[in-house]
């Protein structure tokens, strides 16, 4: 959905960035994105608060569950992590794009077919927004609070952040 528009205009605009690149390695990021027509703020996918792993716990709908968000290997390919709900032992995979406080993720239960769709705004320490089913039929509201780096995500227990309200 609003992944996919963002990797076909990605791919319509590639062969662009590619010549401004060759043509001009040491350009800035506005040169760029005046060069290829591409906002400055979407050339980085994983921008602002979202440009370091975060942990985040709170609600989907009414289920308690705990988030793992990341820059990609690529940090301008986006975001990627993982959540689960306490009970249950299957993660459920995340992809997707920050820009500024806003995301937007697909996720996938099996890792092939997206089964989900988040769209939220970091504000303070949280991050608020809406989780739509695959098929549009369902949506959840969501309210996560970033939290320490749990073991559980094979971290040391020591936090990635912390704000004032949470210390």
């Amino acid at each position: 959905m609003v992944c996919a528009r963002f990797a076909l205009i990605a791919l319509a605009l590639l062969p662009a960035a590619l010549n401004v690149a060759r043509a001009a390695p040491t350009m800035d990021a506005p040169a760029v994105a005046q060069a290829t027509g591409v906002p400055a703020a979407m050339s980085a996918a994983a921008s602002g608060p979202f440009a370091r792993p975060l942990t985040l716990r709170g609600k989907l709908g009414d289920k308690s569950i705990q988030m793992r968000l990341r820059p990609k290997p690529q940090a301008d390919e986006g975001l990627e992590g993982e959540y689960f709900y306490f009970g249950r032992s299957a993660k459920i995979l995340l992809a997707g794009e920050a820009e500024g406080d806003d995301v937007v993720m697909e996720e996938s239960e099996n890792g092939t077919d997206v089964s989900g769709q988040w769209e939220g705004k970091r504000q303070g320490d949280s991050l608020r927004g809406t989780w739509t089913s695959a098929d549009g039929t369902e949506t959840r509201p969501f309210d996560l609070h970033i939290d320490v780096d749990p073991p559980a995500f094979g971290g040391t227990g020591e936090g990635v952040e912390r704000t004032s309200a949470r210390k």
